[in-house]
């Protein structure tokens, strides 16, 4: 058996953590999966998986070895697309992570125009409010919003965010409408966190060019963007949402801005992918499309 294709199978099967599921993306038996690894792991004279009977979970070697392997098969990947240019020829599976609000408001509405030029390129799009592990969980590229942590990664600028103060009219109706900073320690913030583990709720915001925090009394915080936007709308506080996510409710006038001269300081979106020598034709098509999407959006919504 060639030796890459028992690395594909092994990668399969470390990311799955199962044989069976392997096996059902491959359309192939278990028993020729299982072969595949054990004649892996007799050529390296190491086991790269531990074996039990309800799921299967990496070694140490193996976890050396995954990422090794991942580096591998995609540098091969993109040595044998390079040569490819008609948008047909173009094809695999792209696998894609990023917050669920860009997702919904600016690549959902507008992918089809990309499936129509590269009809053989599949796309898988993850949209969990929460930061996936590249490498882990086999992404092509993330989009991150917010300041970016030392990284292996290579980043690409795509643009800013800027945010808007926002509540909901029973909100106002309720509250009334803060119109100083001074206000706020009688109104509520809508606390937004990864890891729900802020001990206070800080409102931001931008004065003579500095960034700046106040604390705020705040009754819920939350960790995901759709549940942040419907706590808005539901009148549980003031939320700083990114002007394309609530341009649609403030048109409506379902949400209304306040305190538009103390907006929190605009936050970085960038798109990041592994830093190997060279990318595939089609993880290289799609970057370019959606750095040219969010160009052309900027003076419509995002800002």
């Amino acid at each position: 058996m060639d030796k890459f294709e028992a690395m594909q199978r092994f990668v399969l099967v470390a990311q799955s953590g199962s044989f069976t599921k392997a096996a059902d993306t491959l359309g192939l038996p278990k028993s020729s999966i299982s072969s595949s690894v054990q004649g892996l792991e007799k050529a390296l004279g190491t086991r790269l998986l531990h074996r039990s009977t309800r799921n299967v979970t990496l070694t140490q070697d193996g976890e050396r070895y995954l990422p090794q392997c991942l580096d591998l098969l995609a540098e091969l990947d993109a040595i044998d697309s390079q040569f490819r240019h008609a948008p047909e020829d173009i094809r695999g599976v792209l696998r894609v992570d990023m917050p669920s609000r860009f997702a919904s408001t600016i690549v959902l509405p507008n992918l089809s125009d990309f499936l129509d030029k590269y009809p053989n390129i599949q796309l898988k799009i993850s949209s969990a409010d929460y930061r996936v592990d590249l490498v882990r969980e086999s992404m092509d590229c993330v989009v991150r919003v917010g300041e970016l942590e030392d990284s292996s990664l290579i980043a690409r600028p795509l643009t800013q965010y800027r945010t808007v103060n926002c509540v909901s009219p029973s909100y106002v109706k309720k509250y009334g409408t803060p119109t100083a900073l001074s206000d706020l320690c009688q109104h509520k913030l809508i606390d937004y966190s990864h890891t729900l583990g802020h001990a206070k709720a800080y409102f931001e915001y931008m004065e003579n060019g500095l960034a700046k925090q106040c604390v705020m009394p705040s009754s819920i915080a939350v960790n995901g963007t759709d549940a942040y936007l419907s706590a808005c709308l539901s009148g549980l506080g003031i939320a700083q949402i990114p002007a394309i996510g609530v341009a649609d409710w403030l048109a409506q006038g379902d949400l209304l801005q306040v305190l538009p001269q103390y907006e929190a300081e605009p936050m970085p979106v960038s798109l990041l992918y592994p830093s190997r020598r060279q990318p595939t034709k089609r993880l290289t098509v799609f970057m370019d499309w959606l750095e040219s999407l969010v160009a052309s959006m900027k003076d419509e919504r995002l800002n």
